[in-house]
């Protein structure tokens, strides 16, 4: 059985990790355990919204051309999942 010691060793390690991470680490026994109500330390509670709007005046001009790649890159690799799961559709809708 853990001792007092141990529970605060690894309290500790939790919280060290978790400054490392910048999150709060989720138990998966989650909140139905009968302890801390599936979140160790303290950490985000609710949906997560939007994040903030990024103040893109400040960016310098590499800065903008690397979101802008990013940004395109991402587009793409959404439009070849669509493309995927369209032709999922198609073919399940053709079984039926």
């Amino acid at each position: 059985m853990a001792t007092a010691d141990d529970v605060k060793k690894l309290e500790e390690r939790v919280s060290r990790l978790e400054s490392a991470v910048g999150a709060a680490i989720v138990d998966p026994s989650g909140p139905w355990s009968g302890g801390r109500g599936g979140v160790v330390g303290v950490g985000h509670h609710g949906p997560i919204g939007d994040p903030a709007p990024t103040d893109i005046s400040r960016f310098s001009a590499a800065q903008l051309q690397s979101s802008l790649h990013s940004i395109n890159a991402e587009k793409t690799r959404l439009a070849a999942m669509e493309g995927l799961i369209n032709q999922e559709l198609e073919k399940r809708k053709a079984k039926s």
